[in-house]
């Protein structure tokens, strides 16, 4: 599922019409005002927003007995609740949201059963999701080395 989460997002905020979107393609300018983000080389806007955090949490929680043992419909309805926020809180129509979202829950079922390590920290369950991020502090890459 490496990247399925950031490419859903990716594609729904880059249609979405709305300022403060934050998913452009590089080769598609972003409209006056908005902010652009490309998923490819660095999610880190997406790492770092609180939602995404949220579901981390949620599925800390949901999956504490095993992926066996999950109560699927309270866990689905809450992500759904998580990212409908999400896409408010970013002027993301939330049916559209979700709607690119939802094949997310029933993949990270499937990535907790594969490996339930994926949620021992933030940044494992990060790669299960977005893939691995480049290193800003190696040299050219941006970052401070």
């Amino acid at each position: 599922m490496k990247r399925t989460l950031a490419l859903a997002i990716a594609a729904v905020l880059a249609v979405a019409p709305a300022a403060g979107a934050l998913a452009q393609t590089p080769s598609v300018p972003a409209p006056s005002g908005q902010q652009t983000f490309d998923m490819r080389d660095d999610a880190s806007g997406w790492i770092n927003d609180p939602h995404v955090r949220d579901y981390y949490k949620l599925c800390v929680e949901a999956f504490a007995n095993g992926a066996d043992h999950l109560d699927r419909p309270a866990y689905e309805k809450r992500f759904r609740e998580i990212f409908t926020d999400f896409a408010a809180a970013h002027h993301v129509p939330p049916a559209k949201m979700l709607d690119h979202l939802k094949r997310i829950p029933g993949e990270m079922i499937l990535i907790v059963r594969r490996d339930p390590k994926t949620l021992d920290s933030y940044d494992s369950f990060v790669v299960a999701l977005f893939g691995p991020q480049p290193d800003k502090s190696a040299p050219g890459a941006g970052g401070a080395g």
